[in-house]
């Protein structure tokens, strides 16, 4: 009888130390996702502004090819007639 007391007992042990870190790594994954969320969260920030800025030199360069010195004016330009494009491709797939 002792000897079946003694196994019960250490699998208790044994299954109390595999709670404690099961916990520990739930908590682990938690924080883990938690990251993993900020990070892709990060990269989707860093993907719209290399976006935007990517239009910005687009722009930039085709105001420099047409001769404009107002930049502004020319990406208003450019931005007219990527609208027309757009209007053209539309009425051409009907």
């Amino acid at each position: 009888m002792d000897e079946l007391n003694l196994v019960i007992e250490g699998i208790r042990i044994k299954l109390k130390k595999l709670l404690i870190r099961t916990g520990r790594l739930q908590g682990r994954v938690g924080e883990l996702e938690k990251e993993n969320k900020r990070l892709q969260d990060d990269l989707r920030t860093s993907s719209d502004r290399i976006e935007e800025l990517e239009k910005d030199l687009a722009h930039t360069q085709a105001a420099r090819l047409i001769g404009m010195e107002d930049t502004d004016r020319a990406k208003q330009k450019i931005d007219e007639l990527l609208r027309e494009i757009e209007k053209t491709n539309m009425l051409l797939k009907r």
